[in-house]
Formats: structure tokens, sequence, C-alpha cells
């Protein structure tokens, strides 16, 4: 899933971010220590080999003294720490704010210039331990693998049974049916009277056939036509005369 490998993705460059954090800490962090604070300061009253013995001092610290004119910094060799000599001093600074950089691992030895001040405490002794090496940023954790689809889940249900194959026909089967089949029966003509109701009471018939005439008829039907005939030529002479 998208989201997932971005988180996963988002993880991994944190843990990257926080391992070169800490990494660039050891190296580049450095600490101001006010010398006597937080019960005091540069004038006297502090003990300073217990203030000293109770902080870590690293290259790159740094030392601040502060102070009034009645004292001042010098920064001297074993020796004269010892002796509280102030003929040879390494630095001197009577400036009221002192800032001394702890550049490198050793002893690094301070008094106070003022008569009698060293011999009464005011002198300091710091020793500036190494400062471990840094840890190389540890390689990049691995991103987890993409996650996996799901596989589909398979249905319960069994599948239909597929449908039975209907069993092979013999090839003479088919003509056997066909042969043994009854015949189609004849299609049936409604009577006459179903359509022509009439027919019913009076039947329809052929003509009656012609009678043959008898001889005595035939000689009776020569009469009338020439009787006819007759007529109409005395009728067309009476038109004449008119």
């Amino acid at each position: 899933m998208p989201s997932a490998m971005k988180m996963a993705a988002v993880k991994a460059a944190v843990c990257i971010a926080a391992v070169t954090v800490v990494s660039l800490v050891h190296v580049v962090a450095a600490t101001d220590y006010i010398v006597g604070s937080p019960t005091g300061g540069w004038q006297g009253k502090t003990d300073y080999k217990s203030w000293a013995s109770a902080k870590t001092f690293l290259p790159g610290d740094t030392l601040t003294f502060k102070y009034n004119t009645n004292h001042n910094v010098l920064e001297v060799t074993a020796g004269d720490y010892e002796a509280c000599s102030t003929a040879n001093p390494v630095i001197i600074d009577n400036s009221g704010t002192t800032t001394i950089t702890l550049t490198a691992p050793g002893k690094r030895y301070f008094i106070c210039g003022g008569p009698g001040h060293c011999q009464n405490g005011m002198k300091l002794e710091v020793e500036v331990a190494d400062r471990p090496a840094p840890t190389a940023p540890s390689s990049p954790p691995q991103l987890p693998p993409a996650p996996t689809p799901p596989s589909p889940v398979p249905r319960t249900g069994s599948p239909a049974p597929a449908p039975a194959a209907e069993p092979p026909r013999h090839a003479g089967h088919k003509r056997h049916k066909k042969r043994h089949s009854p015949p189609p029966a004849a299609p049936t003509v409604d009577p006459a009277e179903a359509y022509f109701p009439l027919a019913t009471v009076a039947p329809m018939s052929s003509p009656a056939a012609s009678l043959p005439m008898s001889s005595d008829s035939a000689a009776a039907l020569h009469a009338q036509w020439g009787y006819a005939a007759l007529g109409l030529v005395a009728l067309w002479f009476a038109v004449l005369a008119l």
C-alpha cells in the first residue's frame, strides 16, 4: 500500500537524521564554564579544586573568569602554578571578563596575580580529557518490504455441476424415427354450408339440363316464327304507305 511504504520511508529518514545529529553534537558541541559558578566567581572565596573535579572538560570547551578590578587572570606553567610565581605568565588579562578556550587534551594552570591571592587559594588547575571519537553513522535501516496484497479467498460453495452430456445417437436412429412416423393428417376443408347458411335450406345445384324438344313442339315454334315474320312485313308496308 502506498501509505504504508511512505510511512516506512519517513521513519528511515528520521533514523538517519537522528544518527547524524548525534554525531555532529559530539563534534561541535562545547560547554562554556563560568569559573566558580553557581555559588561564586573568580574572587578567592571558592574551593576551585573541588569545583574543577566535579566537571569534565573537553577540547572545545571554554573557561570564563569574571572578576573585579582587584583581580586578574594569569595562565602559567605547572612549576609557576605550584610556586604561585607571576614572573613568566603565558597569558595575562585584567579586563574583568576573561575567556580561555581549551583547545587540546592536557592540563592547564591559572592563578590570580594580585598580591597574596594565589597563596590564599585563588588558583585553578583543569585537566582536559580526550573527546570521544565521533561515532560513524550506522548504515541506514533497511526499508521494510512492501506489503504483499492479500491472496483472494476461495469461495466456500462448490461450483455448479456441468450439464450431463446427451448420449450419442446412432447414425440410423433419425432415419428409423422418420420411417416409422405416422403420415401427416390431410387438411380439413370446411363445407360450403359453413360460409353460406342458405345452402342448408336450398343447396346449390348445377343448372338443369335442357330437355330435348319433341317434333310437335318444334313445328309449333316454327309456326310462331312465321306468323311474327308476316306481321313485321305487314307493318313495314303500312309504314311505307303512309
